[in-house]
């Protein structure tokens, strides 16, 4: 029985083509055609509470969480039980939000936009990335010959290089219209009409250098995108663009949380910054943990602020978002998204699942 190694068979193909000669028959256990996950269903699952997940969120009294290949899942029991949804892709999720209890939006790994108009029980694909390299290249091509639109041309081009593969981190709506998606290498997009269609804004940001852009949030009336080299960027509405302040920090911020009183920007090895004066100046806080910061929220009742972080612990601050303290999981793991369901408790997700934790000493 004759026997092919992998690089025989690739060697003998290569020749072929070259020379134009016959090829021998392919042998039979050639590996199975690729199956992009941008057109396969998620599978339906058991045990979908422990699977991976990357975010969650609130969507009116229920709760809304995304992750591996495609697997979100709703909870309407404050997360006591959970019930997978329909989902058209096998992508990787990341993030999640509703801007009110019915509509919302995940997105995730190639390129993926995903809506639902029922809470998160069903959802359909707005965009990815095999058709956002089309649209942003020709939005960019008819554009106006200006410095901004050619250096956001080219970012374009060197982005689908590789193809529609590059992830949306974040996806953040002020209501059920407007809304706004960030990535990798500086991606940022826009919508007015509840997403159906998208407009690139890598022309409108103050990113020249087209870094990682990890979150968005709304906060206060403001809006705030925060990302590699400890950046922070705030939406100029009257202009339509996100100018830059640089924070002091190297290294890269994963989200931004805020109250009244204060704007906190988290990320690597436990680090926060603070500002006081709506995010023009920024100090660096002492920290009790230094493991990397991965989400966050602001405590509705005592309007203290909740962090968690990759070692499964919650940093509890206060009001002003000075002071932490470390408050111990019953059962930690990675965490790596956070929706709070009362002053008490919370809904945490990380690569173990999803969980509620008891929350003590929030009411500082």
């Amino acid at each position: 029985m004759q026997t092919y190694s992998r690089r025989t068979l690739i060697r003998t193909l290569c020749v072929g083509a070259l020379l134009g000669t016959a090829i021998a028959p392919m042998p039979t256990w050639a590996e199975p055609k690729f199956q992009d996950p941008l057109d396969l269903p998620a599978q339906m699952r058991n045990g979908i509470s422990t699977r991976p997940m990357l975010s969650v969120a609130r969507a009116g009294d229920a709760l809304v969480a995304v992750g591996s290949r495609g697997l979100i899942m709703r909870s309407a029991d404050q997360g006591k039980t959970w019930t997978q949804s329909a989902v058209p892709v096998q992508s990787d999720l990341l993030a999640v939000h509703f801007p009110n209890p019915s509509d919302g939006w995940a997105v995730g790994h190639d390129g993926v936009i995903l809506h639902t108009s029922d809470g998160g029980k069903s959802w359909t694909k707005q965009l990815d990335g095999r058709i956002a390299s089309g649209v942003f290249k020709q939005y960019y091509g008819a554009g106006a010959a200006d410095p901004a639109t050619q250096a956001a041309a080219s970012q374009i081009e060197r982005n689908f290089k590789a193809g529609p593969t590059l992830p949306w981190l974040d996806v953040w709506f002020d209501d059920a219209d407007r809304g706004f998606v960030v990535g990798s290498f500086g991606m940022i997009a826009a919508t007015v009409d509840g997403g159906k269609t998208w407009e690139p804004w890598l022309h409108r940001i103050d990113n020249e250098k087209g870094l990682n852009l990890n979150a968005v949030r709304g906060l206060g009336g403001n809006l705030y995108i925060v990302g590699e080299h400890g950046m922070v960027y705030q939406l100029d509405r009257a202009n339509r663009r996100f100018r830059k302040t640089a924070t002091g920090y190297a290294g890269s911020f994963f989200g931004i949380v805020g109250n009244a009183n204060s704007l906190l920007a988290f990320g690597l090895r436990g680090v926060v910054y603070r500002s006081d004066d709506g995010g023009s100046r920024w100090e660096a806080l002492k920290m009790p943990a230094d493991a990397t910061v991965t989400s966050g929220a602001v405590n509705g009742d005592a309007g203290n602020f909740v962090l968690v972080n990759s070692a499964g612990q919650f940093l509890i601050g206060d009001r002003d978002g000075r002071s932490f303290k470390v408050v111990h999981a019953a059962s930690p793991m990675r965490y790596t998204g956070l929706a709070l369901i009362n002053h008490t408790a919370a809904v945490v997700t990380g690569l173990d699942g999803a969980r509620t934790e008891m929350l003590s000493g929030t009411g500082q």
